[in-house]
């Protein structure tokens, strides 16, 4: 993991108090040094209630199956459907073979109420009782609507969410329609170390399954502790990201001089990192001339977390930070606005969320045109991230025009992406084109192949390549390593704005493709001629969309 500290406005003012951003990052490497990830433990606990009868039962029975399919031998899942009762569909299990757990996944029939915590409890349960070493264990909570029996309060709900993760189960949400409680789900995945998901069509939720299953199949690290001690005169005023923290005063007895100097130590809890994840913490610091007139660091960076791809080994890491000293504050750096322009967003759709409560559109309206004003005018700094935000904004824009009946849910959601991360990233220190690279397979792709293809990808990555074929014209098989590596790499791919074509495969591949639903996630062409035909089209459109 690198870490990286730097200020908005880069040197220190002498004998002024001033106010700066810090900006904290913390890279993971894309393809780590790990021949196989850690195996998984899954368990979907699945809203059977009767209003997920029809098209919303029918799309999640799919993408349950389909992530199934996913996952490896070495993987364990457990399936729990709820109404108003609770009943086990699949006991907990290794992926030895998927077709009878499948086929219990299609044989789910709804029922009446909603017993939520019946049905989640037992799956954090079985989960816990996996006997699989070294696993990493999430249940995806999946629901239409508000608890009816059970535990129905919010705070029990997120207490268990909290008490869980601490004992290292994590928990995912998805709210499938207009009738839920978004607020309750996303307290519930925050304390729980998962993400949430609002599924407003249930032709998306094969989306969300993969975009998840993406999440948990790339984990490097896990239960991330920052700990930063200032120098004197550097306070916390404000940290702008949606992170937990505390806040505590330390002091230095300086012999000869009975003067006690208060230092401030701060400690967040960064959550889980993916590999090929960027995580930002933007800070708002008073500073007065104290800071000057010590030589100790400005700030140190303490990091300790447990290294997913090291068999859980507790790895600890230490960053130091001195910027120069000066009667000049300097340039400020775009790359941090940037962070505080995407922290704000984030900060500011919560105050769009209470306005929309309070049925003021007007306010709603005006504070969203400001954070989308503030966006397009620095979208140059960073088009792939900011892009993606403003993006976002203006299909706000749009449902507040409509007084859309999902628009709470929306925000609630937006509000969730902006402060997990850009979706895309802008890489100051790679030179990105859109040139093409092409993958030849040699023979069928297993797990020991997989680590060679991802170390290839990286490579062109490394040269500035987000755009790629993968031409499968020599490959007959495809085990489930290879789908989770094609799905991983997918996703590096479009994180910087490009795409992967896969072409030339043969039947017995596309029958894969079909039972798993790679179709609906990863583009397909006939031949390598068209692949790049399709990618060179892609980069063109996104050209435009990074001028505009």
């Amino acid at each position: 993991m690198q870490i990286e500290a730097k200020l908005e406005y880069p040197n220190i003012l002498v004998e002024e108090v001033q106010k700066n951003h810090l900006l904290l990052r913390f890279r993971t490497p894309a393809n780590p040094n790990s021949k196989e990830r850690k195996p998984l433990v899954i368990g979907l606990a699945i809203d059977k209630s009767w209003s997920m009868k029809g098209e919303k039962m029918d799309s999640v029975i799919e993408a349950s199956s389909a992530l199934i399919n996913w996952l490896t031998r070495h993987d364990a899942v457990t399936i729990i459907a709820y109404s108003a009762d609770v009943q086990l569909i699949q006991p907990i299990t290794q992926l030895t073979e998927k077709i009878s757990v499948t086929d219990k996944i299609q044989n789910i029939q709804v029922a009446t109420s909603t017993n939520l915590s019946g049905g989640w409890l037992s799956t954090l349960k079985a989960v816990a009782n996996a006997k699989i070493p070294n696993a990493y264990k999430r249940v995806i909570l999946l629901t239409d609507g508000n608890p009816t029996l059970g535990i129905k309060d919010k705070e029990s709900l997120v207490q268990i969410a909290k008490d869980h993760s601490a004992a290292g189960i994590s928990t995912t949400t998805i709210g499938v329609g207009n009738d839920f409680n978004e607020e309750m789900l996303v307290e519930i995945a925050k304390a729980g170390g998962g993400n949430y998901y609002y599924i407003d069509n249930p032709e998306k939720a094969s989306d969300i399954f993969f975009t998840e299953f993406g999440d948990i199949g790339a984990l490097y690290g896990q239960a991330i502790d920052v700990e930063l001690h200032f120098a004197p005169g550097v306070r916390l005023n404000q940290v702008l990201s949606e992170i937990p923290h505390q806040v505590a005063e330390e002091f230095d007895e300086f012999l000869g001089d009975a003067k006690t100097i208060s230092r401030q130590k701060v400690n967040l809890q960064l959550g889980d990192l993916r590999s090929d994840d960027i995580k930002n913490l933007v800070l708002e610091l008073e500073i007065d001339d104290r800071a000057t007139k010590v030589d100790a660091p400005f700030v140190e960076t303490h990091v300790s977390f447990y290294n997913l791809l090291e068999k859980n080994s507790l790895q600890n890491l230490t960053h130091t930070f001195k910027p120069e000293k000066g009667k000049a504050r300097g340039k400020q750096d775009p790359d941090v606005l940037v962070e505080i322009l995407i922290a704000n967003a984030a900060r500011g759709l919560h105050e769009i969320s209470e306005f929309v409560k309070k049925s003021q559109i007007e306010d709603a309206k005006a504070m969203l045109l400001g954070l989308i004003h503030d966006i397009q005018a620095n979208k140059h700094f960073s088009p792939n991230a900011l892009g993606s935000v403003l993006t976002r904004l203006r299909a706000m824009e749009s449902k507040l025009a409509e007084k859309s009946e999902d628009l709470n849910k929306q925000i609630f959601f937006n509000t969730q992406v902006f402060a997990k991360g850009p979706e895309r990233i802008d890489l100051k220190d790679i030179q990105v084109h859109d040139d093409i690279f092409e993958y030849v397979s040699v023979g069928d792709i297993d797990l020991y192949k997989c680590p060679d293809i991802k170390l290839y990808v990286e490579q062109r990555m490394a040269e500035g390549f987000r755009y790629g074929v993968f031409n499968l014209g020599n490959t007959s098989h495809i085990d489930s390593s290879a789908i989770g590596s094609m799905i991983q790499i997918v996703g590096w791919l479009r994180k910087r704005g490009g795409e992967l074509v896969v072409c030339n495969i043969k039947d017995s591949v596309k029958k894969i493709f079909e039972i798993t639903r790679l179709y609906n996630h990863i583009r397909v062409a006939e031949n390598e001629t068209v692949a790049k035909e399709l990618l060179q089209r892609l980069g063109f459109a996104s050209s435009g969309d990074r001028n505009t």
